[in-house]
């Protein structure tokens, strides 16, 4: 060990070992939290529209998607170069 070195050790008679741990929560999967229907009009279309889509097999692989996303994000920048 090198010298001027700090060394933390454990002990039983640290006052923190006696506090209780956090309690986990129990989930009511029974009686789930009610959704909100704060979605507008247009929100909800373009989510109904995206399901019929993947139903109907208009889907990209998500490995194209990888090499797609680059350039859809660099095309459809809307900020100001400086």
């Amino acid at each position: 060990m090198q010298s001027g070195t700090t060394v933390f050790v454990a002990s039983v008679e640290n006052p923190a070992y006696d506090n209780p741990m956090a309690k986990a929560h129990k989930f009511d999967l029974e009686n789930p939290a009610p959704i909100l229907d704060d979605e507008d009009e247009e929100t909800l279309a373009a989510i109904d529209e995206g399901i019929r889509d993947a139903e109907a097999g208009r889907v990209v692989p998500a490995e194209k998607v990888r090499d797609l996303l680059p350039k859809w994000t660099t095309v459809s920048c809307t900020c100001k170069k400086r």
